[in-house]
């Protein structure tokens, strides 16, 4: 590390004339104290840069002597190399500046930063090495939940007791279909504010003492698994037709899928071959995801006759749009989960049925297959699962029997049911 130099002050042409004149305080001194206002600063030279910095001290002449005591240290330190900017003047706004200097870590209170400044400051650090779709995940929490709840709060009243208060707030607010905010996506929003916390306790080497953990004692919310409700042939019949002639397609081809709503609206032509419809996408908030949401994801789906002609008709309805996404709104765009969340709600009023939500449509397919003989391994397979572990929690009351493994059991059993439907 360079040894900074102590730098004497020249005297100037008075001085050098009149050396009487000089202010004894500072002759024969390095630096100076001076004083403004009332108070008492000190004035020296370090690592090349001039210094001005308040002591804090009235001007009295004892305070005069203590100031220069201070500063004859200061400048001593400077001399050996064991001057500690930061240490000198815990509260200068040229802390961190000469910290670096120096070649320190830049070393401050909780009282000194903001949860906001760190918040930024940890994405742009660790949003590249995260995928698009955390990045983009991690941002949406930041500016609608984080940086409005805790953006300008110091770290040091980042305190249990306040987090505590803020989490039970999140679980009284809803989300856009009206629901209370569930305990899976309170935590979910806790996730980058817990990342932060760490981030900066990193950084700044924060004890326990000086930073205690505010996650250690909160009470989270617990996640209630949703019990599914899926939909029996004749519900099923009755809404298909509430539905509207142009998402029909979609809706079915969900049934017989069970495929995620962010999976289905972001299928392509190009995704289906002769035998498979291959599920390499997503896509939320209308941005397209590149990754899914399990490693067992990615998967691909052999086409059985109704999903062929689900495709067949789907593909004759859009041809003029010319579209590369299989489902499209009736403007030729791709299709949207609010969007056809709306034509959902729409059709549940109509037909009278309670309210479920669209992603039933997954479980109507898990159960319904289940419930025909299918194997819970095809099943997982199918939705997407790595393993039957989640089949047998979520659907075991559904599987009479392991027969099947292939979906022509299901495929029979909706056929016929739906055939009676229509026949009546």
């Amino acid at each position: 590390m360079n040894q900074a130099q102590v730098i004497e002050f020249p005297l100037n042409r008075r001085e050098e004339r009149s050396p009487r004149k000089r202010d004894r305080l500072n002759a024969r001194k390095s630096g100076r104290v001076y004083s403004r206002d009332g108070k008492l600063w000190v004035d020296f030279y370090y690592r090349g840069e001039r210094v001005r910095e308040r002591t804090g001290l009235a001007d009295t002449q004892d305070n005069r002597d203590l100031a220069r005591r201070q500063l004859d240290l200061i400048v001593a330190e400077i001399a050996t190399g064991t001057f500690e900017f930061a240490r000198r003047f815990p509260h200068s706004a040229r802390g961190d500046h000469f910290t670096r200097l120096e070649g320190r870590a830049v070393k401050r209170k909780p009282s000194n930063v903001v949860v906001g400044e760190q918040a930024q400051e940890w994405l742009r650090e660790k949003g590249p090495k995260m995928s698009a779709s955390a990045k983009r995940d991690s941002s949406s929490t930041l500016q609608c939940h984080i940086l409005p709840r805790w953006g300008r709060l110091p770290f040091s009243e980042l305190t249990g007791e306040q987090l505590q208060k803020e989490v039970d707030d999140l679980g009284k607010e809803r989300n856009r279909y009206g629901e209370p905010l569930s305990g899976k996506r309170i935590r979910n929003i806790l996730i980058p504010l817990r990342a932060i916390v760490k981030y900066a306790r990193k950084k700044y080497g924060w004890s326990e003492a000086e930073f205690p953990d505010p996650f250690r004692d909160i009470d989270l919310p617990k996640i209630r698994r949703r019990r599914v409700l899926p939909f029996s042939y004749d519900e099923w019949a009755a809404l298909t037709k509430c539905l509207p002639r142009w998402y029909r397609p979609y809706f079915a081809f969900a049934v017989q899928t069970g495929l995620r709503p962010s999976e289905q609206v972001a299928l392509k032509w190009t995704a289906i071959d002769e035998e498979f419809i291959h599920i390499e996408l997503s896509r939320v908030r209308n941005q397209e995801k590149p990754d899914l949401k399990t490693a067992g994801s990615v998967r691909s789906l052999e086409i059985r006759p109704s999903m062929r002609k689900i495709l067949d008709e789907q593909r004759e309805l859009t041809k003029r749009f010319e579209s590369e996404y299989v489902f499209v709104n009736t403007e030729g765009r791709p299709v949207r989960q609010e969007e056809v969340g709306e034509v959902w709600q729409r059709a549940i009023a109509k037909s009278g049925l309670a309210y479920r939500r669209p992603y039933e449509t997954r479980h109507t397919f898990a159960s319904r297959a289940l419930a025909a003989g299918e194997s819970p391994g095809w099943v997982a397979s199918t939705l997407g699962h790595v393993d039957t572990a989640m089949v047998y929690r979520t659907y075991g009351r559904y599987i009479p029997n392991l027969t099947r493994r292939d979906g022509s059991a299901f495929e029979r059993e909706y056929d016929e049911a739906m055939g009676r439907q229509q026949s009546g």
